[in-house]
């Protein structure tokens, strides 16, 4: 079964506020993705910010306290396994999805002994996205 195609209601529904106030991260060197997930997060009440590399990623994590980050692996300047080890390393437990299009054991492996606490392939599903960061972004 694709689930990207399951129907979820409250995906559609702009005035359905499950995550009120949290504050998410976004972290993706393509602005499509980027946009996308703007649109599905700010639909369930996330407040979002949106960067495109992981150096821009760490200064606003300085900057400003977030509930979340999704965070791509494959970037320019930073990728997402340098910036998560530099973030952990700062002894900032904010919790991470990363999200990568290669869909082998060994990237998520790395990723989740960095400190991520789960993966995202792409493309991404609208029901997985809306599943997992209203359980991991408190």
């Amino acid at each position: 079964m694709n689930f990207s195609q399951i129907s979820d209601p409250t995906l559609h529904k702009p005035h359905v506020n499950l995550a009120v106030g949290k504050r998410i991260l976004i972290v993706d060197d393509q602005e499509a993705v980027l946009l996308f997930l703007q649109d599905r997060l700010e639909q369930l009440g996330f407040r979002v910010a949106a960067v495109s590399n992981g150096e821009e990623a760490i200064q606003r994590l300085q900057e400003h306290s977030f509930q979340g980050v999704l965070l791509d692996l494959e970037m320019p300047i930073m990728d997402g396994l340098a910036m998560l080890n530099q973030l952990r390393k700062q002894s900032n437990d904010v919790p991470v999805i990363v999200m990568s299009a290669d869909p082998t054991r060994t990237t998520m492996i790395k990723a989740i002994e960095a400190g991520a606490r789960d993966y995202l392939t792409k493309p991404i599903s609208s029901v997985i996205l809306k599943y997992k960061c209203l359980r991991l972004f408190p």
